[in-house]
């Protein structure tokens, strides 16, 4: 009668953190936290000569305020990196497990070896972290076909090697979780710089086209002036 080769169990998972799934929460309370910085900190009247927010700046604070709804943007996505950063490390802490990974790897080796999985499982145990879950959950699928005669020893090697790369899938996730949203803010983050560069530029010359305005009319006034004291005076 034919022996049924049961499934690879899957990996244990980590005891601890492990990491934030919803990341957008961190992207809103980031926001909240830039513009709320941009408005209240940098917006304090205190900030401005006369108290007054559409007057001149009175130090550095006041001066990055004038530079609109950007710096609360750019604020937002500095907050978020560096949160994210914060959260990626204590997630990536916890995967390592709670032994050093050059020792583990060899203490687990030898115990392979020599084929003391008892003992190698208790390692992954007390191991913890992804590197654990991964080495115990191929020892529990070489446990197995060990004792099923009905495969070849290819056969048997290839349930090893998928139980093996099955589990490291079912890590990655944690490892990866949250990486690209990290990856598209640090790119963002260089462009929201020069889209605020390019609405101060525009800022400048809109206030430049007012003050040649300014000049003109000043000019015409002046020329206006002297015109009209030339035709109604006779001196020499």
């Amino acid at each position: 009668m034919a022996t049924t080769t049961k499934a690879a169990a899957p990996a244990k998972k980590n005891s601890g953190f492990q990491g934030v799934k919803a990341a957008w929460i961190i992207l809103v309370i980031c926001a909240i936290a830039g513009y709320s910085v941009w408005y209240f900190v940098m917006g304090n009247p205190d900030n401005f000569i006369g108290g007054d927010r559409s007057g001149h700046p009175a130090n550095l604070l006041g001066t990055v305020y004038k530079g609109g709804f950007v710096v609360g943007l750019i604020l937002t996505l500095l907050f978020t990196v560096i949160c994210l950063g914060i959260e990626r490390y204590f997630a990536i802490k916890t995967a390592a497990g709670k032994i050093n990974l050059a020792k583990f790897t060899a203490q687990v080796k030898d115990l392979i070896k020599a084929q003391k999985f008892t003992e190698a499982e208790a390692l992954c145990d007390k191991m913890q972290g992804s590197v654990a879950n991964v080495v115990k959950a191929s020892i529990k699928m070489y446990q197995t076909v060990e004792g099923d005669d009905t495969l070849k020893k290819a056969a048997k090697i290839a349930k090893i090697s998928q139980a093996h790369e099955e589990a490291t899938q079912l890590e990655m996730p944690t490892l990866q979780m949250n990486m690209p949203m990290v990856a598209t803010i640090v790119s963002l983050g260089t462009l929201t710089a020069l889209f605020g560069t390019v609405l101060g530029m525009i800022g400048s010359f809109q206030a430049l086209n007012k003050i040649d305005k300014l000049t003109y009319a000043l000019d015409e006034i002046g020329f206006t002036i002297a015109a009209t004291y030339d035709s109604t005076h006779n001196e020499a």
